[in-house]
């Protein structure tokens, strides 16, 4: 029976790390994933929590064509004075192709606050629900629900019946929340009924509830004194959808083994739950039976240490490769910085350039008009300031040339000319002008020679 705890226990763990490293589409709502005896309600006891951590894993089936299914993996276990904590992982029924959502991690807390006699009373935060969407992790504040619970618990002989009647918000509340709020209060409801068959591996029972939306049933089916087999109908209100592919309300079909592992060997109360108090315990003697028991036990939590420890480095190396990815992401991010700055410097320059050369051509403008009005001095003085803006307009210098030309000074003009064919080697105009000019020096020096 010990092999057995051990292989359960690690596959529970194998399982665990399956879903929660795959990129899943999730839903809190699988039936027998939550902290409790119940399948989708809070519970509460007066008795002493008796195992060390619960773990196990479930899943909903909406169709059998189809084989469309939600599946959730958990882990719950009391961690200081009556504080419960549950952690699930979730693949739910994928509602929307084109709507996708990431993996989700949900987390339960429940705290008995009081008890007295077979009643008690316990509050509490559920579906505290973040999900991986797109590399961030985001919170569904639609889930979160308060609550609060009243239980009741009857025992005759190896037969009894829990009750449990509470109130809370968010999914506990989905029933009574009108169309525009998402903080409305409902009432849930349920009840264990302990056959007391099979009482000796916890026995078997009959859960009802109504868990804010719906209605459910359940049965639990004891395979050792460490397993139980959970079977039951989820939305009971809704069968006659299931299968049906373009409904909203849908039915399931819920199913689930859950993996208890005992504080220590004591009798059992009819319904799994260890009822003998602590003092009492003190004084049974110790058997060799629970000696070797509580030596395999110890055996088995350190194998479970060792593994987390392993999984632990995992993580610590997996935070270091993101660190360096994000270290090279920033990288990335101030080249691109720089890229953009040089960019906006080009295109400043691009537009200064062009301001420049459009006042430059203004200014030529005005030299033209004082070229034609044979004011050669004004005409010379606005060539000169295009020139100085834009000191690449050929057609500067070209101007600058005729001007020169138009007083009396072949020189200056031949070497604008040149200036602006340097420039623009197409300017075929200054290159007219200068073929006559050397074509009529040439004829000036062949006269002169003849002379």
């Amino acid at each position: 029976m010990i092999h057995k705890s051990k292989s359960l226990l690690l596959f529970s763990l194998v399982c665990l790390l399956f879903l929660s490293g795959k990129n899943l589409y999730a839903s809190s709502q699988v039936s027998f994933s939550k902290p409790g005896p119940m399948m989708r309600i809070p519970g509460s006891s007066s008795l002493e929590y008796p195992y060390i951590f619960r773990a196990g894993f479930g899943s909903d089936l909406y169709g059998v064509d189809d084989f469309r299914m939600s599946s959730a993996v958990y882990f719950d276990m009391e961690l200081i004075n009556t504080l419960n904590v549950g952690l699930s992982v979730v693949q739910p029924l994928e509602v929307s192709a084109l709507d996708p959502v990431s993996v989700e991690y949900g987390l339960n807390l429940t705290k008995r606050v009081m008890s007295y006699g077979d009643i008690s009373m316990a509050v509490g935060l559920w579906d505290f629900v973040l999900r991986d969407v797109e590399g961030k992790m985001q919170l569904d504040k639609n889930d979160f629900s308060f609550f609060a619970v009243i239980s009741t618990e009857k025992s005759l002989g190896t037969t009894g019946l829990n009750t449990y009647m509470g109130a809370g918000s968010g999914n506990l509340s989905r029933a009574f929340a009108s169309n525009d709020t998402t903080t409305s209060i409902g009432v849930f409801a349920g009840f264990l009924f302990r056959t007391g068959m099979l009482h000796d591996r916890g026995g078997i029972n009959f859960l009802g509830e109504f868990d804010g939306s719906g209605l459910n049933l359940g049965l639990q089916i004891p395979v050792t004194a460490e397993y139980q087999f959970n079977i039951g109908i989820s939305q009971l209100q809704w069968l006659p959808n299931f299968g049906k592919a373009d409904e909203s309300n849908l039915p399931s079909v819920s199913l689930g083994l859950t993996l208890s592992i005992p504080k220590a060997l004591s009798q059992k109360r009819p319904g799994g739950r260890m009822d003998i108090p602590i003092e009492s315990r003190r004084l049974q003697p110790v058997t060799g039976t629970e000696v070797q028991y509580k030596a395999e036990l110890d055996s088995v939590i350190r194998e479970a240490d060792a593994t987390i420890m392993g999984l632990r480095d995992s993580l610590r190396i997996s935070v270091e490769t993101v660190d360096n990815l994000n270290n090279m992401v920033a990288l990335l991010r101030q080249q691109k910085s720089v890229l953009e700055d040089s960019l906006q410097s080009v295109k400043l320059q691009q537009h200064v350039m062009q301001q420049n050369i459009n006042l430059a051509l203004k200014h030529l403008s005005r030299s033209l008009r004082f070229f034609y009005a044979g004011d050669y001095t004004q005409a010379l003085n606005e060539a000169d300031i295009a020139i100085q803006l834009n000191p690449n307009l050929s057609l500067a210098y070209a101007r600058r040339g005729s001007i020169y030309y138009k007083m009396g000074d072949i020189q200056r003009a031949t070497i604008n000319w040149n200036l602006a064919l340097q420039i623009d080697p197409e300017y075929e105009d200054v290159r007219n002008i200068l073929k006559v000019l050397q074509e009529n020096r040439t004829r000036t020096q062949s006269f002169m020679g003849n002379n």
